[in-house]
């Protein structure tokens, strides 16, 4: 595994922020990935969103300079060695438009069929809160994140090589 997206609906909030948390736990243990993000509505209007998820990052010490909105196209689904859905509307798209299925940031993390929620803006300000949360609650995902897409990465190649030789399989019943 060495190519990673992380897919949502504006890549604004969602990936940007898996993405940027991963790039940096990546460069502090240089781990030779590759990662980036998507969005269906890359071209949305987003100035009524909050920025508060760059400011956290900042806080942390993540560089997001390099940040641009990435439309998503069919041919990443192939260009990625994993795409990972920020939510189930985004894993529901995938499997609806294109016949792939595409884990969530939750079921890599925590095995947890559940998306990652932005909370609509409110007079009060709490949303803001939230945001901050879900950055502080993906950077600490980092470590166990890699882990295990390490581990889907070797599971899927020994699935691969059991579908290049049958007789394994046969070896799998009879060593049950």
């Amino acid at each position: 595994m060495k190519y990673i997206l992380f897919l949502c609906t504006d890549n604004y909030t969602r990936s940007i922020t898996a993405e940027f948390c991963l790039r940096d736990y990546m460069q502090k243990h240089n781990l030779p990935l590759t990662v980036a993000s998507a969005g269906f509505q890359a071209d949305s209007d987003v100035s009524r969103f909050s920025d508060i998820h760059f400011k956290r990052m900042a806080e942390l010490g993540i560089d997001t300079s390099t940040f641009t909105r990435t439309p998503f196209f069919e041919d990443m689904l192939d260009k990625y060695d994993v795409v990972v859905a920020m939510g189930r509307e985004h894993q529901d798209y995938i499997k609806t438009q294109y016949n792939r299925s595409v884990p969530l940031f939750y079921e890599i993390y925590k095995n947890e069929s559940q998306s990652v929620t932005v909370p609509p803006p409110d007079s009060a300000g709490t949303y803001l809160k939230s945001i901050e949360r879900m950055v502080d609650e993906m950077y600490e995902a980092m470590p166990v994140l890699v882990r295990n897409l390490i581990s889907l990465e070797s599971d899927r190649k020994n699935l691969q090589s059991d579908r290049k030789n049958p007789q394994s399989d046969r070896i799998k019943l009879f060593n049950k």
